[in-house]
Formats: structure tokens, sequence, C-alpha cells
């Protein structure tokens, strides 16, 4: 079995992380650059860092914070917020980001995917999908930090992405975002059939057991976190520690 990813997720809110419900209802939970050094040292593999007031406010990221984390950590960051051309994504490498990370831009200019793959490879550019159950159990699909629905369908998305040759897919279910409730299963085992590359399940993670059943029932590469790590007595330590005893592969950092 392929080694599994725990990734701590940051959550951008001007110079502050923050942490909230179903995208709303934002609470501070500290600053990026600690909390970096925290992760850092307790092992994580990689942390993403996305700003998410950016792509709704037409800016990019502070890419000076980016830079700050990178002279206190070691483990590769994923730089998204605003990144809308080559330019955006230049300057989120050389601030020291390893990954782009992109959602709004790329669901509404999927070119720029591939712009971004030829230039940086594809290992490189990550794609974040959000998405919120209907009242007919369809998954739609929202841009802007989930306050805009688009019209095309979930399944028309993910194959527009994985066509424009995305190297990596974060699927978030709003619905899940934030409740410490578990995951959406169904969502990850009907995203497992149609992405071949891999795919990170975010959104729902309260404890130990939430992990390790989507890691389990879904095949995801990969699970983000958040709120379990900043509000609650975990770490990503024993996290580790935890799915390696439930026979579940974890790399090392």
């Amino acid at each position: 079995m392929i080694s599994k990813r725990i990734i701590p997720v940051f959550l951008l809110k001007g110079e502050r992380l923050v942490k909230g419900t179903n995208f709303t209802d934002f609470i501070d939970v500290g600053d990026p650059i600690s909390q970096g050094m925290i992760y850092d040292a307790q092992g994580a593999e990689e942390i993403m860092i996305v700003d998410i007031e950016a792509s709704s406010n037409d800016r990019l990221i502070d890419t000076s914070i980016v830079n700050s984390m990178i002279t206190k950590c070691r483990l590769p960051i994923g730089v998204g917020g605003g990144v809308k051309n080559l330019e955006d994504a230049r300057k989120c490498f050389a601030a020291g980001g390893d990954k782009i990370v992109l959602n709004s831009s790329a669901i509404q200019n999927p070119s720029l995917i591939r712009e971004l793959a030829n230039e940086f490879g594809s290992q490189s550019v990550l794609v974040s999908i959000d998405v919120k159950k209907s009242e007919w159990g369809e998954y739609d699909v929202y841009i802007f930090s989930g306050t805009k629905k688009i019209d095309q369908s979930f399944e028309k998305v993910i194959d527009t992405i994985i066509s424009n040759d995305a190297g990596e897919i974060i699927l978030t279910s709003i619905d899940q975002e934030g409740t410490l409730a578990g995951f959406d299963i169904d969502l990850y085992r009907k995203a497992r059939e149609l992405i071949p590359v891999p795919l990170i399940a975010s959104g729902g993670a309260g404890c130990y057991d939430d992990i390790v059943k989507v890691l389990h029932e879904t095949d995801v590469d990969a699970c983000a976190i958040g709120k379990m790590l900043f509000l609650r007595d975990y770490d990503i330590v024993r996290i580790k520690s935890y799915l390696w005893g439930e026979k579940i592969p974890i790399r090392d950092s």
C-alpha cells in the first residue's frame, strides 16, 4: 500500500490563521509562522497555506508570510490564494512555495492549470475543489470560498481539471468543513472513481477514527486537517502513531 499523508491546512485571513465552520464563522487560531514551526517540529510532511480572501479581493496571497515560514520551517509548503497567472505563481515559488494551490481561477480558467503545469511541472500544481451537496443529493461546485455556485456539474469540473494536467486535487466538503463530525465518505468514493491523480480529502476530521475511516474506505491519498489540530488536543506525532497502529502506512517526514 502506498504511504498516506496527513497535511495541516492553514487558512489565512489578513496576517492571521483562522478556522471556521462551513466556510463561515471564522475565529483566530494563531500566527502562521509559529504554527508552521510547531507542525514542522512534529514531523508534518507538508503544509498547505491558502489566503481565503485573496481571490474575492482580486489580490495575491502575501508572499512575505510564505517566505517567513520557509526561513523557519524545513517542510514543503503549498501556497494558494489569488494566483491568476504565471507571474503570480512565480512570486509564490520565489517566496519558497513548493506547490501552487489553485481554486477559483482554475475552475474559471482551466487553461491556467496546463499553463502552470507546462512551466513548473504538473506535480507542482494542486487544484482545490469545494463542493456542497444539493437537496437532490448531487454535489455542486463552489468558488470564491464557497460563496458562488457554478453551473458545471461536479463530474465535468473534475474531467476538465484532469484533462488540463493537474498534478493533485484537494476536495473539500463545505457541508462537513469545520464540523469535526467526520468526512463525507460517499463524496470521496465517488471522486476516487473519477480522479486518477493523488486525491486529498478535506472537511470534517475530528478524531483519529475519522481519518482511519476515510483512508480505509475511500482510498484517498491524503487527509487535510485543520480544526482538529488547532482546537482539539491532537498533534501530528500522535495521529501518525495511531494510524500505524491501525495498519495504515503513513509517510515519514
